[in-house]
């Protein structure tokens, strides 16, 4: 599905709800003029190079790429939030990672120039903004350390799936689930007593993150309120005890 996307000198909006375009703008090229990529380009070339792309808004559980879908676009998250995720041939969908303001994605399929193995979908209402895969090749071609920066980021992101990986192979569902909201917490600075993840996953979000189901998932949340570790609240999880989230490996 082709996003509603606009060039950063047209309206971005969505029916029913008030566009504020220059805002978003703003805040499109603030992002990229601070991202580690891009930070070290001059300001009228970073200013160039957002004006190349485009701000595309996309609704909650609105496929932004396609599973075994070519896609040649470069995106950076400007707001809301973005869900990485594979199925099995069982159907069972599993979210591995997420993209959040200023986190880029889809640079797998640019760089391999093959369908892509990911389905990425917007996981609030959110926008990004995308880049046409050749410009950010001949970018890079005038840019070498762009091309760097970019492979440390990926082996970074290889890193984190071998935990990822580790923790499926040999945690139980109620030890991922505290992994998970220490993450989540940690992602937002939430990871303190108090502390409050807003907006929190759905049941069923979690489920996928974790690889289990909806039951499974309540069942553990369930557990650990009555422990006294968190509270949960519509869209929201409260930290009640965030030295029982802190990971051994931390």
């Amino acid at each position: 599905m082709e996003p509603r996307a606009a060039s950063l000198n047209a309206g971005l909006g969505r029916a029913g709800v008030p566009a504020k375009p220059p805002a978003v703008e703003s805040l499109a090229l603030s992002i990229i003029a601070s991202h580690p990529l891009f930070a070290d380009l001059a300001a009228d070339e970073q200013r160039a190079l957002v004006a190349r792309g485009r701000l595309a808004a996309f609704d909650k559980d609105e496929t932004v790429i396609a599973e075994g879908h070519a896609n040649p676009r470069f995106y950076v998250a400007v707001t809301g939030q973005f869900s990485c995720r594979k199925a099995s041939p069982h159907g069972l969908v599993f979210a591995f990672d997420q993209r959040r303001p200023g986190e880029f994605f889809g640079e797998s399929a640019l760089l391999h120039h093959r369908p892509s193995e990911i389905e990425v979908v917007a996981a609030t209402a959110s926008t990004a903004w995308m880049l046409a895969g050749r410009d950010l090749a001949a970018l890079m071609d005038r840019h070498p350390w762009i091309s760097r920066r970019l492979i440390d980021e990926i082996t970074r992101r290889l890193d984190d799936l071998a935990n990822l990986s580790f923790e499926l192979a040999t945690m139980k569902v109620d030890e991922r689930l505290r992994r998970a909201i220490e993450k989540l917490a940690r992602a937002s600075h939430q990871l303190h007593d108090g502390g409050v993840i807003r907006p929190a996953p759905t049941h069923a979000e979690l489920a996928t993150m974790l690889g289990t189901t909806r039951e499974v998932v309540s069942r553990a949340l369930t557990a650990l309120c009555r422990e006294g570790l968190i509270e949960t609240g519509r869209q929201q999880i409260l930290i009640r005890s965030a030295s029982s989230f802190h990971w051994q490996g931390d």
